[in-house]
């Protein structure tokens, strides 16, 4: 009977693990991160920079995602910006910087690094209109150890790609009291083949996607402010993945609030300022579909770091 019951939950496990890999690869073939606001210029170019006052910014953060499966989701970003000002009139300016990722999805490997410029133009008094593009270059390769190196199939395939130029353009809105913004995402690459030809494993698509993000800032004392905000990544062919969060800052020190990602994912994010000009946050994340019958110990935790209080929250 015991044989039975563990032979029965590898089973289960395997199943839910084959369904995992099968919608990392079909649904999240672009990051999604819970602290979305946390990471805006990585999702949208276009948001790099908005805060015109804010010369340098530097963003790191990971993420992990059921943790205790084998070959699980791993994230990984690192971004970088000069923001460069007109000497006299802030009616418009620029800024230029990189951004690099990694994401290790299942048997996939992926890293991408850009090169970004945005303008922005200052349309009132608090009203930015911006646009910015990303064009780099991503890597897909077989990750370490998910492959029997010496399986005929595997020593047939290329073990990695060069996929390039990847152009993600956007564009977004800021204003005192709202954000919202629009990437387009996989629209230059959207095979798993490099210009020879080559490939990794069976012929593969990526989707051309659209990002959507939108927030609205509410006052509700001179401490405390309330932000509940949006995003989607939807694909063209495909359902979208959609994270809905609210957030509450107290005081521009502390930050706390709840998120809910496609009813599968519920998420809580707390946010602090250490210092005058460094903030981090951290989310935990529950699996609330079927996934959670095969590890209830699956969660996602992601940490950002900005150099600008947490005063740039759009």
């Amino acid at each position: 009977m015991g044989c039975y019951s563990a032979i029965t939950k590898m089973i289960r496990r395997g199943k839910y693990l084959l369904l995992l890999f099968v919608w990392q690869l079909k649904a999240q073939q672009t990051n999604m991160y819970t602290q979305y606001t946390f990471n805006k210029a990585g999702l949208n170019p276009a948001a790099s920079g908005t805060e015109v006052n804010q010369v340098y910014f530097y963003a790191i953060g990971l993420n992990r995602q059921w943790v205790g499966f084998d070959n699980a989701p791993l994230q990984n970003f690192f971004n970088f910006s000069y923001t460069l000002r007109p000497p006299r009139s802030y009616k418009h300016w620029q800024n230029f910087g990189f951004y690099v990722d990694n994401d290790q999805g299942g048997m996939i490997v992926n890293t991408s690094a850009y090169l970004s410029y945005t303008y922005h133009l200052l349309l009132r008094k608090t009203t930015i209109l911006s646009y910015g593009v990303y064009a780099g270059i991503r890597q897909f390769s077989k990750s370490t150890g998910a492959f029997d190196a010496n399986d005929p199939a595997v020593q047939k395939n290329k073990s990695d790609l060069f996929l390039y130029p990847d152009i993600i353009p956007g564009f977004r809105l800021t204003s005192k009291k709202i954000f919202m913004g629009v990437a387009l995402k996989q629209i230059t690459i959207t095979r798993l083949k490099d210009f020879k030809g080559r490939e990794i494993g069976s012929p593969s698509k990526l989707q051309p996607t659209i990002f959507f993000d939108y927030g609205h800032k509410i006052s509700l004392s001179d401490h405390l402010l309330f932000m509940p905000s949006v995003a989607v990544n939807m694909p063209i062919i495909g359902p979208p993945n959609i994270d809905a969060n609210v957030m509450y800052y107290y005081n521009n020190r502390v930050g706390g609030g709840l998120g809910l990602r496609n009813l599968s994912f519920a998420s809580a994010a707390f946010q602090i300022r250490f210092w005058e000009n460094i903030s981090a946050g951290f989310a935990y994340s529950y699996p609330i579909n079927k996934m959670r019958l095969s590890n209830q110990n699956s969660f996602e935790i992601i940490i950002g770091i900005v150099p600008n209080g947490m005063e740039a929250k759009t």
